[in-house]
C-alpha cells in the first residue's frame, strides 16, 4: 500500500506540474517553428491521436503533447482534448536518453492511458491496473529539446474488469522543458 500511495502522489504531482505549465510565448514571430510534436497510437485496436505541441485546452491547462524534465526524471503526457484523454509516463532516463524503458508500473517510474485526465481516473488506474510498459526514445536533441520515440502500454485489470492495451505508440518532435 506505501508504493501505490507513493506512485499516485508521484502521479498527482506530474499531473499538477504538467497542467500548471504554461509555454512562453515566443519573441521572434517571425521564426517558423520546427514539426509539432503529436503522438498516436492504438488504443484497444482504435487509432487515438493527441492535440499537437503547443496547444492546450481551453481551460490553458493540460498541454497537447509535451514533457517536463527533472533531473534524469522525465514526465510525459500527451492529451486528445476531444475527450480528455491522455496518454502519461514518468520515466528515470539513463544519461544517454536515447534507449528503451520498461518494466511494471512502480513507485519510481510508470505509464499509462487514461480514459479522462484528471486525478479520479489516475487514482483508479494505479488501483485497478497492473501496467507494464515500453517506451523506447530514439531521438534525443538536447540543442532543440525535443525528442521521439515508440511506445506500448499493457493494462490488466486487477478485478476483472476490461483489460486496455495501447500498441503502436509514436510520438515524433516532442518539445520537453527543464525544470
Amino acid at each position: 500500500m506505501k508504493n501505490i500511495t507513493k506512485l499516485f502522489l508521484i502521479g498527482a504531482m506530474a499531473l499538477t506540474t504538467i497542467a500548471s505549465c504554461k509555454k512562453e510565448k515566443e519573441d521572434n514571430p517571425t521564426t517558423t517553428p520546427a514539426a509539432a510534436g503529436v503522438t498516436t497510437c492504438q488504443v484497444n485496436g482504435q487509432t487515438w491521436t493527441s492535440d499537437e505541441a503547443g496547444k492546450y485546452s481551453a481551460t490553458d491547462s493540460l498541454p497537447g503533447c509535451e514533457a517536463l524534465l527533472n533531473g534524469d526524471t522525465m514526465t510525459f503526457i500527451s492529451t486528445r482534448f476531444s475527450d480528455n484523454s491522455a496518454i502519461l509516463a514518468q520515466l528515470v532516463l539513463t544519461p544517454a536518453r536515447v534507449g528503451t524503458y520498461s518494466g511494471t508500473t512502480s513507485a519510481d517510474a510508470g505509464m499509462f492511458y487514461l480514459s479522462k485526465f484528471d486525478e479520479t481516473t489516475l487514482f483508479q488506474s494505479f488501483l485497478l491496473y497492473t501496467t507494464s510498459y515500453s517506451f523506447t526514445i530514439s531521438d534525443w536533441n538536447a540543442s532543440a529539446k525535443k525528442f521521439s520515440g515508440t511506445f506500448n502500454i499493457t493494462m490488466t485489470s486487477n478485478t476483472g474488469g476490461s483489460n486496455i492495451t495501447v500498441t503502436n505508440g509514436k510520438c515524433t518532435n516532442v518539445p520537453y522543458v527543464l525544470e
